[in-house]
């Protein structure tokens, strides 16, 4: 056409209408809303762990602002501040070693991590105790050492906390991994004083003490790799307030989006079992 020639016998050699010979491609402006483009991405570094969801989640809570979960993962995937998710080989499952809880108080897992205290303290030990019905951490010991005590503390404080008027009667039951704090005669010796029945997981299977094992893979991405601790009282009140945010501010996609605090509220107060089905238990 540029030579003269016709249109009508350009179309027809090249097998297209007349009208796509005269047809001008102009650029697709975005209709995207950018106005909270800003508060996503500061959202992302408050929270660089979290993702697309969680973010949505907490500038609704936090900020006010109700924000599409696609909106969200557009921006985040824009300026590459997408969590890499971690792949992991495929393992065996040993069924038998879960156990799914009905009601907070009935299963907790417990587990010991090691936490960086600075240069002066080197490494100090973190005991958890995870309630499997509600995520909530129920109990938790930070010190410098690793040894049977610590683990007691922290289940004291847990069954303190949550059952004031004591843990004999509630049919508990904790679950640990085959660390010597936890099968030690002494550690055994104080859950039979408490009532509490103790579980251990299989050799060489973490996935049986899953839910401990979750969280703490959480509070090293969110807190202990994200800060440099210069004493061991410095690295209890930073973790101590992440846990509490945790238990309070933080929602669980198996909770229904629900923090553990709420998921708690949501049952009615659990009441000490019988005689009858304490010792069915």
């Amino acid at each position: 056409m540029a030579q003269g020639s016709e249109a009508k016998l350009v179309a027809e050699t090249i097998g297209v209408s007349r009208s796509s010979l005269y047809y001008k491609p102009k650029p697709r402006a975005s209709r995207a809303d950018r106005r909270l483009d800003g508060e996503i991405v500061e959202a992302c570094g408050a929270k660089p762990a979290y993702g697309y969801r969680r973010v949505a989640w907490w500038m609704h809570r936090k900020q006010g602002l109700t924000v599409n979960g696609k909106r969200v993962l557009r921006v985040m995937r824009e300026r590459g501040l997408l969590v890499t998710p971690r792949r992991l080989r495929a393992r065996r499952k040993k069924e038998w070693s879960q156990i799914v809880a009905s009601r907070p108080n009935q299963l907790w897992q417990a587990d010991m991590t090691k936490v960086w205290a600075g240069p002066n303290l080197g490494w100090a030990y973190l005991v958890d105790i995870i309630d499997c019905c509600t995520r909530d951490i129920v109990g938790w010991d930070l010190s410098l050492r690793c040894r049977t005590l610590e683990a007691i503390a922290a289940v004291e404080r847990a069954v303190l906390e949550q059952m004031v008027d004591g843990s004999r009667n509630y049919g508990l039951v904790l679950n640990t991994d085959n660390g010597t704090q936890f099968t030690s005669s002494r550690f055994l010796e104080v859950l039979s004083r408490l009532g509490i029945t103790h579980r251990r997981t299989a050799f060489n299977h973490p996935e049986g003490n899953g839910m401990i094992e979750r969280f703490h893979r959480s509070l090293k991405e969110e807190e202990i790799w994200l800060n440099e601790y210069r004493s061991l009282e410095e690295a209890r009140q930073s973790i101590g307030r992440w846990i509490e945010e945790y238990n309070h501010d933080r929602p669980h996609r198996a909770l229904k989006n629900r923090t553990p605090h709420e998921a708690r509220a949501g049952f009615v107060q659990p009441q000490p079992l019988t005689k009858t089905e304490a010792l069915s238990v």
